[in-house]
């Protein structure tokens, strides 16, 4: 029987850190001996394996194309990046067990990072029966936030996911909601799908946001519910929180639902993540899908829920393998650089080199993809690196259905002739998460508008002049981050709809009328984070510094948390406001970006 093309790909292996992993930091970093600490997950691309189920690109492209500022660097992931693309490696032979292994090298190309001269990618093949995993009979407990934070577009986005869920699930799969707010409530008790399509979807569709955010009771009740249907059923059960994971009531502290999902992984019960809306709180769900068994999706927009469950839905429920360890040993004479795509937490280097990650599941996934690193020569090698290995590779596992333990291997040259298409294209995505990362910290950090610019116009640049299909989401986002530090740092072509970026920097005030806490000589300091900071510069109060926030579009600028709003004319170095009953002005020159 010819199977499905199963990609296998590793999901919730960011956990919310930093994605790319400088090798050099790891020396004194050991994976940690307590069990929950270690386990990190995966997904898994039914032949080939993939780096990531978190999808966080899509919010990270939403702030890049519609926020108002450069958005933080914590908001962008490898991990996210990659896994929008297929980077399904070729297989070296035919793969007959659950994970076989392949690595390819080429010439390392990363402008931020000249001392990596290898650039390596490793590709998974497997032989999992996907249709046959897909055909399982499934037990879904979906948990749905109706907290007043998830009002409007958002809950209309989760329910459009959950709909769109029972439209593919099967008359034998079944079905429980679990909705929380300031109360929690077992909405639907767990009921088959056959026969009760439409009273699902009538129950679905009456759900209204409002209240506070009780989270650590909506997930205990969840768990409650699913460890009583896998008892009962005996089959795959699977627990989906739909949220914008804002917790205000009970436990919010992270640590509280991370107990919750290790304990349900540990009776079975793995739990899929999906954040609902631009300010979803990424940082808390990637805790959530790093637990084993965990994974991560993002609704974006409207849209996204259709496309999103049509493609993933019973990719995403179906895990494949546990304890997934993959172990790099370079060569005599070359150094393990920098791991992309992987984060700290799940990386341990042994004195001699070698670098072992360690992921606690595996998923099925669409997209095919990849591990890469990179490598530099530490002493002149014996032979070209087109004659000996560059490094050796290795994978260890368990079969998530049978238990049965297995391995595979691989070495990795320089080859011979054609680099594959899709290590470069990996390749340009590196350079790509590298830049806006680099160039993202250096504003945020540094305060260094101009740097920032000058990065992101050397990616674009590199980008516009790239051969490969269906990046043009890449050029469209880094031009929407250049328009944006090109208003900042005051240069390069800046759109009209940025202008209004130019009021960002420090300003003295020349004169004002109708103001009571802002004097002559006072400066005032405007920030990309929306942050707006007064310091007084005389009488008793000199050195004083207040801190408010502010809101800025073309026209106007309002100070939250007051009644304050301007209208501004912004014209060379000087900046002045313009309060709307005409009552109040203020006048400032710049004197710092």
């Amino acid at each position: 029987m010819k199977l499905l093309d199963p990609k296998i790909a590793f999901a919730g292996l960011a956990a919310g850190v930093l994605l790319t992993a400088d090798v050099g930091l790891l020396a004194q970093n050991q994976m940690p001996e307590d069990e929950e600490a270690r386990e990190q997950t995966i997904i898994v691309t039914a032949t080939r394996l993939r780096q990531s189920g978190s999808q966080d690109i899509k919010q990270f492209r939403s702030l890049s194309l519609d926020g108002e500022f450069l958005p933080r660097p914590e908001s962008l992931t490898i991990e996210g990046l990659l896994g929008e693309y297929d980077l399904a490696l070729p297989s070296k032979s035919e793969c007959d067990q659950l994970f076989c292994i392949a690595g390819y090298a080429a010439e390392a190309n990363l402008p931020t990072r000249p001392q990596d001269e290898y650039f390596v990618g490793l590709g998974f093949e497997s032989n999992a029966d996907a249709d046959a995993l897909q055909k399982e009979p499934l037990s879904l407990i979906a948990v749905i936030d109706r907290s007043g934070s998830m009002s409007g577009e958002k809950i209309a986005r989760a329910k459009e996911g959950l709909l769109q869920a029972i439209s593919m699930m099967r008359d034998g799969d079944r079905l429980g909601i679990v909705e929380f707010g300031t109360e929690t409530n077992l909405l639907l008790p767990v009921t088959d799908i056959g026969g009760n399509r439409e009273l699902i979807a009538e129950t679905i569709s009456a759900i209204e946001a409002e209240g506070s955010t009780f989270m650590e009771a909506g997930l205990r009740l969840g768990f409650e519910t699913a460890f009583e249907e896998l008892e009962q059923s005996g089959r795959k059960t699977r627990m989906m929180l739909l949220t914008d994971e804002k917790p205000n009531v009970g436990n919010t502290d992270p640590e509280g639902f991370m107990g919750q999902a290790v304990s349900g992984s540990r009776r079975g019960v793995g739990m899929t993540t999906i954040g609902v809306g631009r300010d979803f709180d990424n940082a808390l769900a990637m805790q959530l899908s790093s637990v084993r068994g965990g994974n991560l999706f993002y609704l974006a927009t409207d849209a996204d829920a259709p496309a999103l469950f049509q493609r993933e839905f019973f990719n995403m429920v179906t895990e494949v393998a546990h304890d997934v360890t993959i172990t790099m040993t370079p060569s005599a004479g070359y150094k393990l650089n920098a791991v992309y795509g992987v984060p700290n937490e799940v990386l341990t280097q042994t004195p001699a080199g070698a670098i072992t990650v360690t992921i606690g599941s595996a998923f099925l996934s669409s997209n095919g993809g990849g591990i890469f690193t990179s490598l530099e020569t530490t002493e002149v090698a014996s032979a070209p690196p087109n004659e000996q290995p560059l490094m050796s590779v290795a994978v260890s596992y368990t079969d998530a259905r049978s238990g049965a333990a297995g391995t595979n291997s691989d070495t990795v040259m320089l080859p011979g002739g054609e680099v594959p298409q899709n290590l470069k294209l990996a390749q340009a995505l590196v350079d790509e998460y590298l830049s806006l990362s680099g160039a993202l910290e250096l504003y945020h950090a540094k305060g260094d508008a101009p740097g920032a610019y000058r990065m992101i116009s050397g990616l674009s640049e590199r980008l516009g002049g790239a051969e490969f299909a269906g990046i043009g989401k890449e050029r469209e986002m880094v031009a929407g981050l250049l328009g944006r530090a090109g208003a900042l740092a005051g240069q390069g072509d800046v759109p009209a709809e940025m202008r209004h970026l130019g009021v960002i920097g420090r300003w003295e005030v020349t004169r004002q009328r109708g103001l009571n806490d802002v004097l002559r000589g006072d400066t005032v300091e405007l920030t990309g984070d929306g942050e707006l900071i007064t310091e007084r510069k005389s009488g008793p109060e000199a050195g004083r510094e207040v801190y408010q926030t502010f809101q800025i579009n073309e026209d106007q600028m309002h100070i939250n948390y007051t009644d304050l709003v301007f209208y501004y004319r912004l014209k060379g170095e000087k900046l002045q406001l313009r309060g709307k009953n005409g009552k109040t002005k203020l006048f400032l020159k710049r004197i710092g970006s």
